[in-house]
């Protein structure tokens, strides 16, 4: 069983669930004596009562429409009757309350497995329905004529045989009594204990084959000349399984939807999308106006800037050309270089900078010994575009010589450590203090077998920056060295 709430699976003797704590009590007298007239439904089904199955089927459903037990042995029932659209109704009804382990699911497959015979059941509903307007509006014979076929296809199609049986009794002719006292009679095997055949056969009960013996009559009574009553529910149409021709109302009723959509689109959809495709343009020309004001304040103060660096350069040009008598020239060079020529440096690590050619700023700059400039102009320019260039210039030149050492990168298959040293040793002049340059340094003069310089550089690490993150692997290296 499981719990109407949360549908977790509880014992049957459970009166609360483990899980949520729903009250089981009244939900298990329910499902106990839905089980019940199930289980009565079957007995009588398998005695042939249809109709007291099909009562007691309806009731255990009443108080558990999930019975689904119950539900397939009413569609069973209903099949047997020839009501194949209420068989399949029960069945699909079964299957979407149960749709794993069900065996409605084999019964809906063997139906639909043979689309001739589902046809055949199509065209007997249809067949049907027409001959009980025929007989509505008083043309039994061709009412009789259509039934004729219908109980040739299916014999078992009980209200079609109670109908047929029923015109026959109407005509009064003794032939014809025979005819629907013999068709009865078929019908009772199928449900023994259905009403309307119970009513008319007893109609009927004058009325002998001739396989059967005839009793003495004891006394005569007076011919009926009445029909018997017919219970308002016993003939209704039967909608059929699928139509022979569809109805256009459902088309126009499409196209009737496909225009108001239109009109609604047009009117209210659209109107609301150009209103945001505007809104979004105006936002995207807004944030365009703000990035270009931007770009234009970023422009107009680099000009400035370097109109200011230009006045400076040429400033320092013109102190030059006094400070070297208006030659530019010194007889005296300072660490193998003229004055001159270290200014010249200077000015186009400058100018290369105000060119956003950082990378060989810093290459013109590393020439320039800051505590040979002689102008604080000078100086000024001189820290300015170290700040600014140095950086990343030590770190490019640290690891392109650590690609030398790994032979990766540029340097892959082609590991050189002459060529790390030469590029690491670059590392240095533009940071003194890059430790991991330092570090390199070391390995590769230890791969070189020239241990005292390897041990050179790492003690510099460990007694010069202390606080490095080199340092531990410096120690290792020193230990490893001896």
């Amino acid at each position: 069983m499981n719990c109407p709430r949360c549908n977790a699976a509880v014992a049957f003797t459970k009166s609360r669930c483990d899980n949520c704590g729903q009250d089981l009590v009244s939900y298990r007298k329910v499902v106990s004596l839905s089980n019940i007239y199930y289980n009565k439904g079957l007995s009588q089904a398998k005695v042939r009562d249809l109709s007291g199955a099909i009562l007691s089927l309806k009731q255990s459903l009443q108080f558990n429409k999930l019975n689904t037990n119950a539900r397939n042995l009413l569609g069973l029932i209903y099949y047997e009757e020839g009501e194949i659209v209420a068989a399949l109704s029960e069945w699909v009804i079964s299957k979407h309350f149960q749709n794993a382990n069900n065996d409605a699911e084999y019964y809906i497959k063997e139906v639909q497995a043979n689309p001739n015979k589902l046809e055949m059941h199509s065209q007997t509903i249809r067949k049907y329905n027409s001959a009980l307007n025929s007989a509505k509006h008083g043309d039994e014979d061709m009412a009789i004529i259509q039934l004729k076929k219908v109980v040739n296809t299916n014999p078992k199609f009980i209200r079609a045989n109670q109908l047929l049986a029923l015109l026959y009794m109407m005509t009064g002719r003794k032939e014809n009594r025979t005819r629907a006292m013999r068709i009865l009679n078929n019908i009772s095997k199928v449900d023994v204990t259905n009403t309307t055949t119970i009513r008319y056969m007893k109609e009927l009960s004058d009325v002998h084959l001739k396989s059967e013996p005839v009793p003495k009559p004891e006394k005569k009574e007076e011919t009926r000349k009445t029909l018997p009553r017919v219970d308002a529910d016993a003939y209704k149409t039967i909608t059929p399984y699928k139509e022979e021709r569809p109805s256009v109302l459902p088309f126009v009723n499409v196209l009737v939807g496909v225009i108001i959509g239109l009109a609604v689109m047009y009117f209210l959809v659209i109107p609301h999308i150009k209103s945001n495709q505007a809104n979004v343009k105006n936002d995207n020309f807004k944030q365009y106006s703000e990035s270009q004001a931007s770009e234009d304040s970023d422009a107009s103060s680099l000009k400035n800037e370097n109109t200011k660096l230009q006045a400076q350069v040429d400033d320092l040009k013109s102190q030059l050309d006094k400070l070297q008598g208006g030659d530019g020239t010194s007889d005296n060079p300072v660490d193998g270089e003229t004055l001159l020529d270290m200014y010249n440096d200077l000015f186009a690590a400058v100018q290369l900078y105000m060119d956003n050619k950082p990378d060989e700023a810093s290459d013109k700059l590393v020439n320039v010994k800051e505590e040979n400039l002689t102008s604080d102009e000078a100086k000024k320019l001189y820290e300015k575009i170290k700040t600014e260039t140095f950086g990343n210039a030590t770190v490019k030149y640290f690891e392109a010589g650590r690609d030398a050492y790994n032979g990766e990168g540029d340097y892959t298959g082609k590991q050189n450590y002459d060529t790390a040293i030469e590029l690491l040793n670059k590392a240095i002049e533009y940071d003194e203090t890059n430790t991991d340059a330092m570090y390199f340094l070391g390995r590769c003069y230890q791969k070189k077998g020239e241990n005292d310089k390897a041990k050179e550089y790492y003690n510099q690490i460990i007694n010069d920056y202390p606080d490095s993150q080199r340092v531990p692997e410096a120690k290792a290296k020193l230990s490893q060295l001896g």
